[in-house]
């Protein structure tokens, strides 16, 4: 930890003198703890100095300060990896978060964006030109960790996962030069995100889109086992006559004031709300519907409506498998799990759908579970801190029996976005992408100065 009498902060604040545009907060500051703060509150680390550069040119001035001084670097673009990669004990927290700006090209075709964008800004911007692109559903998520990880989301039925509608990137890379990534670098940004450097700038695919169709549909639960069963089952049956690329439903349980509800986000990707509603009316029949918030809205009015289902917040940590199918086995152990599900403020479960054009094998991707799978979510964020351990406990047991199910229907990767350190390989995650992924890393950091980039790989 630096103290004020730390002979590293003595150099730094010097070498900031230089920079005055260079906004940054050190242990003493009085605005440290509110830069320190990240969505997981209970990350204990205590960074050496956390740091704001406004372009391109700021990152790299701190990457070659970093690099001839000694000091670990670690990059926080939204804030909310849930095991704290992006707020690091004793590191340099090079903060993006004012590297902010979207710019179309003449076409309305590609956007290229800051490297500190969040989810909820882009949407805002894109959704006043009438266009999309590939993202999540939380708006304060920071949009180039979540693309260049992976990126499961709404669109990718349709468009792509997020990182499968990156076309280019601007990197801070070993030697502190900022570089145009060629495609042998964006196939490793694909999927390994920023572990070649911070990535400054990104430029994705977008598409003309108005209006979707969207928002929650809450079953009743007062016997949320049955209503559990019931609604997996019959959107597997629905999955199995086909589904129209624009539909994406999230199946997901959580703890609400009045109890145990499970529910599904709803989406529809398309300006033909016609054959939407269509949709809708099937989905909307898997069970006995107490609330349709469903509307017509933009894209960003969707990720507003989806941000009151978690907490802005909070203490824990979360859980994760993916599995081939649903498969009656699946959707019992499911079921029961939902069923004993503590009743605390922010515990809850969460399943992601791949299918389409983001489940096949892709040559410019090292992003490795290409083949139509469920992602599944234990959350363990809750409220207050006292919830914390029984709500563990129980995603430990739901892990157990889900393991417990026949193995030929689990993947052996995971999501690395919310696969927790140690719970699974980077050579499960990554497959027959973990060696290419291991040249890359050795090509771009000989000299491991982003050995704190996700995935942390030698």
């Amino acid at each position: 930890m630096g103290s004020s009498s730390d002979p590293r902060l003595t150099g730094l604040k010097a070498f900031l003198q230089g920079h005055p545009e260079i906004q940054y907060a050190t242990p003493t500051s009085s605005n440290y703890e509110a830069l320190r703060k990240t969505y997981i509150l209970d990350n204990p680390a205590v960074p050496l100095a956390i740091v704001r550069p406004q372009n391109a040119e700021d990152v790299a001035a701190l990457v070659t300060y970093a690099k001839a001084n000694g000091l670990r670097i670690a990059v926080r673009s939204g804030g909310n990896s849930l095991f704290g990669k992006s707020m690091v004990n004793d590191a340099l927290i090079v903060d993006m978060r004012d590297i902010a700006y979207v710019k179309l090209n003449e076409s309305k075709t590609l956007a290229t964006v800051g490297g500190g964008i969040i989810m909820g800004d882009l949407a805002n911007e894109l959704t006043k030109q009438g266009l999309a692109t590939a993202m999540g559903t939380i708006p304060f998520v920071g949009f180039v960790g979540w693309s260049t990880y992976g990126g499961y989301g709404p669109f990718s039925p349709q468009y792509g996962l997020g990182c499968d509608n990156i076309v280019g990137a601007k990197v801070v890379n070993f030697q502190a030069e900022v570089i145009e990534a060629d495609e042998e670098m964006l196939r490793g940004i694909r999927g390994a995100g920023g572990a070649f450097g911070p990535i400054v700038e990104m430029t994705v695919k977008v598409y003309q889109l108005k209006n979707i169709l969207g928002g929650l549909i809450i079953f009743d639960s007062t016997d949320i086992l049955a209503t559990a069963r019931k609604v997996s089952a019959g959107y597997q049956a629905l999955q199995a006559e086909g589904l129209p690329s624009p539909l994406y439903v999230q199946q997901f349980a959580l703890t609400a004031p009045f109890g145990k509800i499970f529910a599904l986000a709803f989406f529809w990707g398309s300006d033909d709300h016609e054959q939407g509603q269509a949709w809708l009316t099937k989905v909307a029949a898997l069970g006995d519907v107490i609330m349709n918030t469903v509307t017509p809205n933009t894209l960003a009015g969707f990720l507003e409506v989806m941000k009151t289902a978690v907490p802005p917040n909070a203490y824990g940590s979360i859980e994760t498998m993916s599995i081939r199918g649903m498969t009656p086995e699946a959707i019992e152990i499911i079921a029961r799990n939902i069923q004993r599900m503590p009743s605390t403020a922010g515990t809850s479960f969460s399943m992601h759908e791949l299918r389409g054009s983001s489940a096949v094998p892709k040559a410019d991707s090292i992003f490795a579970s290409r083949e139509p799978h469920m992602m599944l979510e234990i959350i363990t964020t809750v409220a207050d801190k006292t919830d914390l351990r029984e709500a563990q406990e129980w995603a430990q047991s739901f892990l157990s029996g889900l393991r417990e199910m026949d193995p030929e229907n689990i993947l052996p990767g995971t999501y690395i976005s919310v696969t927790a350190p140690g719970s699974n390989s980077f050579e499960n995650i990554f497959g027959v992408n973990y060696k290419p992924l291991l040249e890359m890393k050795r090509k771009w950091d000989p000299e491991g100065i982003y050995a704190l980039a996700p995935p942390e790989v030698e």
